[in-house]
C-alpha cells in the first residue's frame, strides 16, 4: 500500500511537470548574439575602410533596435499572482546603443580624417538625431564636437624644422 502511494505520487509529480507550461526565452539578446556583436563593434574600432565602417554602423544599429524587454517572460503563478509580479529588467554587459553610437562616431571621425566630409556630418547628425535623452549626453556632445571640427574646415599642420633632403 505504501508503495504503490508513493508510486502514485512520484507519478503525479512527473505528470504535472509535464504538463505545465515551459518557460519562453526572452526575445532579447542570448550569448551567441551579443559576442557577434561584441566582435562587429571590435572591427568598427579596428578599421579604416569607410564603406565597411558605414556598413557596420548600420549593423549595430540594427541589433540595437532588438527589445531586450522581457514581453515574453512568464512566471508559472496564478493569474491573480501576475499582476504583483514586475517583469525582470534586462541586463547585458554592454548597452548595444552605446555600442552603435560610439562606432558612428569613431566612423564619422575617420571620415573627417579623410576629408569625406558628407559621410562625417551623416554620422555626426545622425549621432544628435538619434539621441535626444540625456542617457547619451556624452556621445551627443561629442558628434557636436565633430560638427565644430567639420564646419572649423581642413586643419593643415605646419612642421617648423626644415627637412634637408640630400641627393
Amino acid at each position: 500500500m505504501k508503495k504503490s502511494l508513493v508510486l502514485l505520487s512520484l507519478l503525479l509529480l512527473l505528470g504535472g511537470c509535464q504538463t505545465s507550461k515551459p518557460i519562453e526565452r526572452s526575445a532579447g539578446l542570448d550569448n551567441t548574439v551579443f559576442m557577434n556583436l561584441w566582435g562587429t563593434f571590435s572591427q568598427c574600432q579596428s578599421s579604416t575602410d569607410l564603406d565597411a565602417m558605414r556598413g557596420i554602423v548600420q549593423q549595430l544599429n540594427h541589433a540595437a533596435n532588438i527589445p531586450t524587454s522581457g514581453k515574453e517572460f512568464v512566471l508559472p503563478l496564478p493569474e491573480r499572482f501576475n499582476r504583483l509580479v514586475s517583469k525582470p529588467t534586462p541586463r547585458l554587459a554592454v548597452d548595444p546603443i552605446a555600442m552603435a553610437t560610439a562606432c558612428s562616431l569613431y566612423t564619422g571621425q575617420v571620415a573627417l580624417n579623410a576629408g569625406r566630409n558628407d559621410v562625417a556630418a551623416d554620422m555626426f547628425l545622425s549621432v544628435i538625431q538619434r539621441h535626444l535623452e540625456t542617457e547619451y549626453a556624452y556621445y551627443v556632445s561629442q558628434a557636436r564636437r565633430g560638427l565644430v571640427q567639420l564646419s572649423a574646415g581642413p586643419h593643415v599642420s605646419i612642421d617648423p624644422s626644415p627637412k634637408i633632403i640630400s641627393d
